[in-house]
């Protein structure tokens, strides 16, 4: 992942990971429903990844009766979103949120400074 705009705050430690948000978790208001921890880290953009609305299973969003923004692996593309740290705390709140998800995605990134 490369970046833009990180801050010079430290990175996670033994109670907080790093989190890439894109969609609607770009919004504070919305990031902080259900993870209150959530400090903004920085711009990141996430390469050889796009943007699609929808999933394999046609789940819509029970609020906005549309697709549910996710993310798929497609060489020569790119996400942009945000990084927030967050307490370990709100994973299960995130895992909650994402239960649709047939299987977790990591992604090897580092965020270089300037």
């Amino acid at each position: 992942m490369a970046n833009s705009g990180c801050k010079d705050v430290p990175g996670p430690d033994e109670a907080s990971f790093l989190y890439f948000a894109y969609g609607s978790n770009l919004l504070t208001e919305r990031i902080h429903l259900r993870n209150p921890s959530a400090a903004f880290f920085c711009v990141a953009r996430l390469q050889d990844f796009k943007l699609d609305f929808g999933n394999s299973q046609g789940k819509t969003s029970q609020t906005w009766h549309g697709g549910i923004a996710t993310i798929f692996q497609s060489p020569g593309d790119e996400v942009w979103g945000v990084v927030w740290k967050m307490n370990k705390s709100n994973l299960n709140s995130l895992d909650e949120l994402f239960a649709w998800v047939q299987k977790k995605m990591v992604c090897r990134w580092s965020i270089k400074r300037s």
